[in-house]
């Protein structure tokens, strides 16, 4: 069983990573514009805003990480599935966790998916997707 301060700084951490995904979403719009219009120097900002936002992201994903070696193998396994999307059956408690790391999933999706177009467009065959 997970107690609620342990799901509580899960849900804090995850709530900041949604936070950092909606600016990596907004930046990765505002970077599509600039490719578009050929605009070096906003590329190069946009890439730049981009990375702090995904290093937060970073941050709060080794905080989670953290969470999880600190608790027993039994609670360490349980917020490991529901961290992967595995919603927790034996711990209602932990449905809004569940939920969020839901709605970040979905807009990580969409993040990778803009994140593509525009470097298939900036880069072509050199891209980091690939041709595929």
């Amino acid at each position: 069983m997970l107690s609620q301060q342990v799901l509580s700084a899960a849900s804090a951490a995850e709530r900041q990573m949604y936070l950092a995904l909606t600016e990596v979403e907004d930046l990765t719009q505002e970077l599509a514009q600039a490719i578009e219009r050929q605009d070096q120097v906003s590329v190069r900002l946009f890439l730049s805003l981009r990375q702090t936002q995904i290093n937060r992201l970073t941050e709060q994903k080794a905080l989670l990480q953290h969470l999880c070696s600190q608790l027993p193998a039994e609670s360490a396994a349980l917020l490991q599935g529901i961290l992967s999307g595995t919603p927790p059956s034996s711990c209602p408690e932990a449905e809004e966790l569940s939920r969020q790391v839901e709605r970040n999933r979905i807009l990580l999706e969409r993040v990778l998916r803009a994140d593509r177009r525009s470097s298939q467009r900036l880069c072509g065959r050199d891209s980091f997707y690939g041709t595929r």
